[in-house]
């Protein structure tokens, strides 16, 4: 994700315009940084704008700042309570001016908080430097962008990277491109470089490893590459992998910053780390309009996460999950409207932020046509490279490009809260002289008030590869239908591949850990008669699961006369004397458990002394963790809850996941069967991606 300031932004109203070309502040900085004391010291010539006689800024409250401009004097301020304690600092002159020198020095050090999302607002220590403008270690002065250059001063062999382009000196940075933050982090790193024409791809990393750096230089490329045919030139001199030094996922503009243990999963290379890349031309170069939502972290999701899982022929299942998100965590009370959203901090705020943002620029897509779409991305980079842009800005240049009116789309899906709900009911066959006739209705029955929408129906006919498609418009509560064909129709479908942003229908919603942590109210029941080694490591995995879920009850078996009819209810260990009750759901979802092995369909699973994870049952829904090495509770603690999409797990000895899936669900209220006895799967025709893996020459249609 791009890492946001929202702490502080939110203290600064008059940086929260509508989309402008906010004033630019220029930097000249010498900076010596002092890792074993978590010591800095800064001096600073500012090139104004236009002359000033007043110049209020924000300042880390651990830095004391000197005015060194003749007639000039430094007021202390207010404290301001922002990510890390701050006091406002008023310049005054005698004569009004534009050049300014500045210097400050001071002390530094929040050790990163690992249990929490964002770790840390910034810090100088032994094990690296991470500061940022949520750090306030520069002046931050209020509605300006800023660009700058930037000479450091660190130990012997420590590396420091900023944005933007390395200077003439050894370790320098510039940026001349207007930014809205301005970034320093430092280590003792090995870095790799490879020349990608006007780009440099980096990789630091704190070991040497040049294979890792190799298959990050190359994924830098190809998706440099990828990213500037389909939406404009790269902004910027360089991208860099850095490896941090706790687990992060950040993205800052020409780097990310990521963590030693996520760099060298596998599957980062598919999935962060695109995302990461292409925040420099969502968020790192056409900046968030706070004030009027965010919508830089979907629409990035959709064209990094989606697109890659789209081009594997998964596009729809993404976006079934992201549904599946936003039915087992929002709620009528914790949904927000896109206009409000931020950033995320927690599961809800994901699903409602970047899961809307995702299916509203996928409906978009769906609207004007691939090629218009692409067309409209274009646009929206074109018209606001390094500068603010909302909501009004992306409509703008997507109704430039389509010659059309999409107030009405915009104002639904990023000012309202809720989703649609749908349902097909009075579903009828009447066979006529030479064709049949399908009607029916299709309802919203959300409780909120009708959405505007065009849901495409999937009729399958006999003798047929794959459904007709037909399109039915639905502004109130129910629209009726027919439809003729010429063919024995067997099955109607609405919306099958998941086009819409709605409610799933609760047939749709397959058993899952996310729907068990995300329950309420949640009860984690642990064996009495397991050893007194194992009860005590199930016991410390409850106690995990109840900090980051509060309201969470933990009881043991032998306390309980039966389990409760409503919320989630874990059941762990095999000596729990409910494990049977979960075991008894399994046969619906074409699972059993056969001595050592987990049966799905009729595939075996062995256990071979590992961990099995199964999610069950509705009311209330069930949850069974067996438990093979009580030293893996911890970890598996920490780790269950991002599985949230999964209904089974299993972990080997060594806690390495060996199987995940998710279990098989019809289409519930959207499903109606048309005909009598087995019926064929619903085989839906492929859809090309937005654009292939290698270019984005050619749209797909």
């Amino acid at each position: 994700m791009k890492r946001y300031l929202i702490s502080l932004l939110m203290l600064l109203p008059s940086l929260l315009l509508a989309a402008v070309r906010l004033p630019v502040v220029h930097h000249e900085l010498s900076v010596v940084a002092t890792p074993a004391n978590g010591h800095l010291q800064v001096e600073d010539r500012l090139t104004l704008p236009q002359p000033k006689r007043e110049l209020h800024f924000l300042l880390h409250e651990g830095l004391i700042p000197e005015l060194h401009s003749p007639g000039g004097k430094l007021v202390p301020g207010e404290r301001v309570a922002a990510a890390v304690p701050a006091r406002r600092w008023t310049v005054r002159l005698s004569t009004p001016t534009r050049r300014l020198r500045l210097s400050w020095s001071g002390t530094i050090r929040h050790p990163p908080q690992r249990e929490r999302l964002h770790a840390t607002p910034g810090t100088i220590s032994p094990e690296g430097i991470q500061l940022s403008g949520s750090t306030l270690w520069f002046p931050w002065i209020d509605g300006h962008l800023l660009t700058f250059r930037m000479n450091l001063s660190l130990p012997e062999g420590w590396h420091g990277i900023s944005q933007g382009r390395p200077g003439k000196e050894e370790e320098s940075w510039e940026e001349n491109h207007p930014q809205d933050d301005l970034y320093l982090v430092a280590a003792p790193f090995t870095r790799y470089r490879k020349p990608l024409g006007e780009v440099t791809a980096m990789a630091w990393l704190r070991q040497p490893d040049a294979d890792l750096a190799d298959r990050y230089l190359e994924a830098t490329a190809r998706y440099l590459r990828l990213y500037s045919r389909l939406i404009g030139p790269y902004p910027y001199a360089k991208f860099a992998l850095v490896e941090n030094f706790w687990s992060s996922g950040y993205g800052m503009p020409s780097f990310t910053l990521l963590g030693s243990r996520i760099i060298r999963l596998p599957f980062i290379l598919r999935s962060s780390f695109p995302h990461e890349i292409l925040h420099n031309w969502w968020g790192n170069s056409v900046y968030v309009d706070w004030a009027g939502g965010n919508w830089s972290e979907g629409l990035t999701a959709y064209l990094a996460d989606h697109l890659l899982q789209e081009q594997q022929g998964k596009g729809a299942q993404y976006r079934r999950d992201t549904l599946l998100k936003y039915a087992n965590w929002v709620k009528q009370d914790n949904d927000i409207p896109l206009v409000r959203f931020r950033a995320r901090h927690g599961e809800a705020s994901q699903a409602a932020g970047y899961g809307r943002m995702l299916m509203l620029t996928h409906m978009l897509r769906r609207l004007l046509g691939d090629t218009t779409f692409i067309e409209g991305l274009r646009r929206f980079y074109r018209d606001n490279r390094f500068a603010i842009a909302g909501f009004d800005d992306l409509r703008a240049a997507f109704e430039a490009v389509s010659g059309r009116d999409l107030g009405t789309f915009f104002r639904q899906w990023t000012r309202r809260t809720g989703a649609p709900a749908l349902r097909l009911s009075s579903v009828r066959v009447e066979r006529q002289e030479k064709s049949y006739r399908v009607s029916g209705l299709l309802e919203q029955v959300q409780p909120e008030a009708p959405f505007a929408l065009e849901v495409p129906l999937y009729l399958q006919l006999e003798g047929t590869e794959f459904p007709r498609v037909f399109q039915v418009k639905l502004t109130g509560r129910e629209a009726p239908f027919q439809l003729v064909t010429e063919r024995r129709p067997l099955r109607l479908r609405a919306d099958a591949r998941f086009d819409l942003f709605r409610r799933l229908d609760p047939g749709e919603i397959p058993p899952s850990l996310g729907g068990l942590f995300s329950a309420r109210p949640l009860l984690v029941v642990l064996p009495s008669r397991a050893p007194q080694e194992r009860r005590g490591a199930y016991r410390k995995l409850a106690e995990v699961w109840r900090s980051r879920y509060p309201g969470l009850e933990i009881v043991e078996d032998s306390a309980l006369q039966g389990l409760p009819d409503k919320g989630a209810v874990w059941i762990l260990g095999k000596e729990n004397r409910f494990t049977d009750k979960v075991l008894r759901q399994l046969p619906r979802l074409e699972a059993r458990l056969e001595g050592d092995h987990l049966l799905i369909g009729d595939r075996p699973h062995p256990l071979a002394g590992g961990s099995l994870v199964l999610a069950a049952g509705r009311s209330p829904a069930l949850g069974l963790l067996l438990l093979a090495n009580p030293t893996q509770a911890p970890s598996l603690a920490r780790r269950l809850p991002h599985y949230g999409k999964y209904g089974y797990l299993l972990f080997d000895a060594q806690g390495r996941n060996r199987l995940k899936g998710q279990w098989t669900v019809g289409g519930g209220a959207l499903e109606v069967a048309l005909a009598k006895g087995p019926l064929p799967p619903l085989h839906l025709p492929p859809r090309p991606p937005l654009v292939d893996a290698d270019t984005a020459e050619k749209p797909g249609g």
